[in-house]
């Protein structure tokens, strides 16, 4: 009866809450906002969604002081000056060369082919698989081979705004991206991940914000089989 009761309590409470304000990583908008759409659906809070690279979001965060969750590569967020109180686990990221309708790349390797003549990256200094791009490149041995036909854009959508235009002839994106144009490219080969350092994509509480109860809802939101089969069908 307690049990009961303490969670029809905390049902009013999630009810009656402001929005909750969740900046995530520009690269996993389409994932994040299906599940955004599941939790409003069940607990009936709104959610109000930043996207951005991660130096965007970060500083979305700061500047805000209303952000609450921040969703996006534990590395990153843990070199970043937010107070951080409470990390879930969402799932390894994973990096792949996509290559456009027009295309076709049996191995990553065949990049070096003087044929291949542009290849995009997002910017590592801004973006997560940026900098494992360039990790893979120089790990693999390609990256001397490639230089020259090599084209550094900002983010992981700009790189495949190219792919399904056709302007670049490969580019480096994350899985995620990839399953959400794959209808659009030619097809993608996953990187070995042995080759770059590991990307732990996590949800972050904002400290001063885990103990408000549409927080406090999402977090547990996400560890729901529901949850978890949306963020694994997205390549996490």
């Amino acid at each position: 009866m307690k049990r009961l009761l303490s969670m029809i309590m905390m049902s009013i409470l999630v009810l009656n809450a402001d929005p909750l304000a969740i900046a995530t990583a520009k690269g996993y908008k389409k994932p994040m906002m299906k599940l955004f759409k599941q939790f409003e659906t069940v607990h009936g809070v709104k959610i109000m969604p930043i996207f951005g690279n991660m130096r965007q979001v970060i500083a979305q965060t700061e500047l805000s002081g209303k952000v609450s969750v921040v969703i996006g590569d534990q590395a990153f967020l843990q070199r970043s000056a937010l107070p951080i109180a409470s990390y879930t686990s969402l799932g390894k990221g994973r990096l792949v060369l996509a290559y456009p309708k027009n295309g076709t790349l049996k191995q990553i390797d065949d990049i070096a082919d003087e044929k291949i003549r542009k290849i995009a990256l997002p910017d590592p200094k801004k973006a997560i698989y940026g900098k494992a791009a360039v990790q893979y490149l120089d790990n693999s041995g390609l990256a001397e081979k490639i230089k020259e036909r090599l084209l550094t854009v900002g983010t992981v959508p700009q790189v495949s705004s190219y792919l399904i235009a056709g302007e670049i002839d490969a580019g480096f994106i994350n899985l995620t991206d990839a399953l959400g144009i794959r209808e659009k490219i030619g097809g993608y080969i996953e990187a070995d991940p042995k080759l770059y350092t590991p990307i732990n994509i996590v949800c972050a509480v904002i400290s001063g914000h885990e103990k408000e109860p549409q927080t406090e809802a999402f977090t547990a939101f996400l560890k729901t089989p529901e949850a978890r089969a949306v963020l694994k069908a997205s390549g996490l």
